[in-house]
């Protein structure tokens, strides 16, 4: 859930117009009044939006994280998604139904009294050179007119809420005077911080170089030689997932980011959609693709496409919804008043719009889909369990083999931790 949000928080805060820097540079607007008056209204929409999607994924991985298996033993967590897990296990159709109709109740739920009105509410902070009707934010009792609306409670709870507020604004303008009236100590405990930071960093990347140099100094475990074959079919799969997900979200963003009406409507379903584990999916994946192939082999291999297809979407999806609403009205008048329509206004203002948007959608999508991989590429729901050529496979077989292979597992995730900082360097 974190990466994605402060994903977000980067793209907002490297794409603030130059025009608005220079003006709070002006005003002389530094440290906490410059964080309060221009970084974080910036960072608003995007940080709802991509709260959204984490919120969905945090859901996603309820199964993973409230039941897992490590060191030879199996670790439960009461929660929904151990109880879609033994549900799972025992085959248990109806709990599985009950526990995803739960599930999609109380994101529903969310959306309704959480989601929306911050998502209007975040509207306001958008970008524009010109004036435009700031949207009401709606009580959630709005639409449920039949509960009790408790005006005086809401009274209480703001008028007890309004002196924190007072505080908070007062605070600001206290620490940023004492920020410039004792510079030299603020900058005395900075570099402080910075060096204890510095030593702690340096003590880890020793610990860490002296355990790479005990590991590759001693005879490697036989089946490493298998690592280089599993991380080219991984990253294929992968490959392949993402430009799936690229061919229906780039369109679908684009029809949910200019219709609001429709929006309105298809928002709470994609949310569902997203929060729905694939792990409860399990079955029914294997099942249509087995239906799909007539074989164990390709639907083993399908299985795990669409599992990281549906580990990956949705951070596309999401992103790349907030990039078109970001795109502000000046500009789309100015499309309008030169006449751009159909390819031309895609061309020329539309996906422009979504390139930083795609950038982060598309970092946070690959992470996504390197944790999927340990889901995806072994199924153990058919006995002998389907499995296909991978890292997550390779990964699976280290960490459930009794005792579990530590240098394996190792050199598995140095593997995906060099396949990533390659990405990023040569692609990100």
């Amino acid at each position: 859930m974190a990466w994605n949000m402060a994903f977000g928080v980067y793209e907002s805060l490297t794409t603030i117009p130059v025009d608005l820097e220079a003006a709070t540079a002006s005003f002389g607007l530094r440290g906490m009044l410059r964080f309060r008056l221009l970084a974080l209204p910036a960072a608003i929409p995007k940080l709802v939006y991509n709260s959204i999607l984490s919120w969905s994924n945090g859901w996603f991985f309820l199964v993973a994280s409230e039941t897992f298996t490590a060191f030879g033993g199996t670790f439960t967590r009461p929660g929904l998604g151990s109880f879609i897990t033994n549900a799972g296990i025992a085959g248990d159709s109806t709990g599985i139904a009950l526990g995803v109709g739960v599930l999609a109740a109380v994101v529903l739920a969310l959306d309704t009294f959480v989601w929306r009105p911050l998502g209007i509410w975040s509207e306001r902070f958008r970008m524009e050179t010109t004036g435009h009707e700031v949207p009401r934010v709606p009580s959630p009792y709005e639409r449920f007119r039949w509960l009790p609306r408790f005006p005086r409670l809401r009274h209480t709870f703001v008028t007890a809420v309004q002196p924190v507020v007072t505080k908070y604004r007062r605070a600001s303008v206290r620490l940023d005077r004492s920020f410039t009236a004792h510079r030299r100590i603020i900058r005395d405990i900075r570099y402080l911080d910075l060096a204890l930071f510095l030593a702690i960093l340096l003590l880890v990347v020793v610990a860490g170089l002296v355990g790479l140099a005990r590991l590759f100094l001693s005879p490697l475990p036989p089946a490493a030689t298998e690592l280089p074959r599993a991380a080219a079919s991984s990253f294929i799969r992968l490959a392949l997932a993402y430009a799936i997900a690229l061919a229906w979200t780039i369109p679908l963003a684009a029809w949910i980011g200019r219709n609001p009406r429709g929006s309105r409507y298809v928002t709470p379903v994609l949310e569902v959609a997203a929060s729905l584990p694939a792990t409860a999916l399990l079955p029914i994946i294997v099942g249509f693709a087995l239906f799909a192939t007539a074989s164990l082999g390709p639907a083993a291999e399908l299985s795990a496409v669409l599992i990281a297809l549906f580990s990956m979407q949705w951070y596309l999806l999401f992103n790349l919804i907030a990039g078109v609403r970001g795109i502000p009205d000046d500009l789309n008048e100015a499309a309008r008043s030169f006449g751009l329509r159909g390819k031309a206004y895609w061309r020329r203002v539309l996906l422009p719009a979504m390139v930083p948007s795609l950038l982060t959608g598309s970092i946070t999508a690959w992470g996504a889909g390197w944790n999927a991989l340990i889901v995806s590429e072994y199924i153990p729901f058919l006995s002998p369990p389907p499995h296909v050529s991978g890292l997550g496979y390779l990964l699976d077989l280290a960490t459930f083999s009794k005792p579990p292979d530590n240098e394996m597992i190792l050199l598995t995730i140095l593997m995906m931790i060099v396949i990533v900082l390659a990405m990023n360097k040569l692609l990100w």
